[in-house]
């Protein structure tokens, strides 16, 4: 018998983040901690089978020995409504899988698809298969404007028509201005609403931004120089199509970002070079002169070259999303979300429930 925690929200509002954060604590603390995405979106392939990203990282960094089609029995594409087949045999496969990944476990953290609501046409939405686990559900929402409470309220009344249990909300990516507000407003307003706020979390851009390895790794790019320093943040883009002199004033803003340009243009690249960017990008499979790998190395700024035209190159950039991959460059953010479930969220009312669940259920059976 498992005590199921289940994490849903809103979209992008650190669902992964959390079960990654909670996970490394209660393991820290000596519990046997389980992890399951009973519905995962398949935008990611490993050896040629479509996997769940979140799930891809969870069992590289967390060591699960559970296969992914197990962790996750089912995982949707983007037209998924007409690649569904029977409901009841989706069911089936996800009580199933259910039972397997939780037979040895004392926590077992379950996290939900971007929404709530997600296959509801099927009974598979969050409400549906946390009264089937028995869960009780953690809702994240990103705490940016007072219409979040809400939000949080809306969907409270949504779980428990259902007859589910919500343990409360974590407010998550709070910006810096906004946290008082979200402690002395919003956070009361939800408790006198029933709403246990389990943790006011703020906005750290570092976990949020993409670093050099990722971008080269999305854009299959050849590194030409500062092959050590892959691990480097990139905190936005800019694109170079301008002479160095206009160009100098937005580079200034720019300290940290990922500079777009031709290989050709080694009068702006050196220019770049000076305001210390994040990371170079050279389009068009061009070249750079000897000056500017020198320069680059000397500075540990990497130069990464691609064979797209910028354009392209720009749109490939917005399949970023922040999320954390399975690679050493990522240990940063790993640490950070270790750091931030100690400081802003209250994991120790989490495991109150554990212990309360344990009492009632009276387990281990009395002999």
């Amino acid at each position: 018998m498992v005590y199921s925690i289940y994490i849903t929200g809103t979209r992008f509002s650190g669902k992964t983040a959390l079960c990654l954060g909670l996970m490394q604590k209660f393991r820290e603390l000596g519990f046997r901690v389980g992890y399951f995405k009973p519905i995962g979106i398949g935008l990611k392939e490993v050896e040629g089978e479509p996997i769940d990203p979140d799930v891809h990282l969870m069992r590289e960094i967390l060591g699960i020995r559970e296969p992914p089609e197990v962790i996750t029995p089912i995982t949707l594409g983007r037209r998924y409504l007409s690649e569904l087949g029977e409901c009841e045999d989706l069911r089936r496969r996800i009580m199933d899988a259910y039972e397997e990944v939780s037979g040895d476990k004392d926590i077992l953290l379950i996290e939900a698809p971007p929404d709530p609501e997600l296959l509801i046409c099927c009974g598979l939405d969050v409400p549906s298969l946390a009264e089937r686990f028995k869960a009780r559900i953690i809702f994240s929402v990103r705490g940016v404007e007072d219409e979040v409470a809400e939000r949080v309220i809306l969907y409270k009344e949504f779980f428990e028509s259902r007859g589910v249990e919500l343990l409360g909300a974590i407010l998550n990516f709070v910006p810096l201005q906004q946290l008082e507000r979200m402690r002395g407003v919003v956070s009361p307003i939800l408790q006198k609403c029933g709403v246990e706020v389990l943790g006011v979390v703020p906005d750290k851009r570092e976990l949020t931004m993409n670093t050099v390895e990722e971008l080269r790794e999305i854009l299959e790019a050849e590194v030409l120089a500062g092959r050590d320093h892959l691990d480097q943040l990139v905190d936005g883009y800019l694109v170079g199509a301008m002479t160095p002199e206009s160009a100098l004033t937005w580079l200034r803003r720019s300290v940290g970002c990922a500079f777009i340009t031709g290989g050709d243009r080694t009068d702006l690249i050196l220019t770049a070079l000076e305001t210390m960017p994040s990371v170079i990008i050279l389009t068009g499979n061009i070249y750079p002169s000897v000056a500017v790998l020198t320069a680059a190395e000397e500075k540990g700024i990497p130069i990464l070259l691609v064979p797209y035209d910028t354009y392209t190159t720009v749109m490939r950039l917005e399949h970023l999303d922040g999320r954390i991959t399975p690679s050493p460059t990522s240990k940063r953010k790993i640490q950070l979300i270790h750091e931030m479930i100690n400081e802003y969220v209250d994991w120790r009312s989490i495991l109150e429930g554990y212990a309360n669940w344990k009492k009632r259920a009276k387990w281990p059976p009395e002999c």
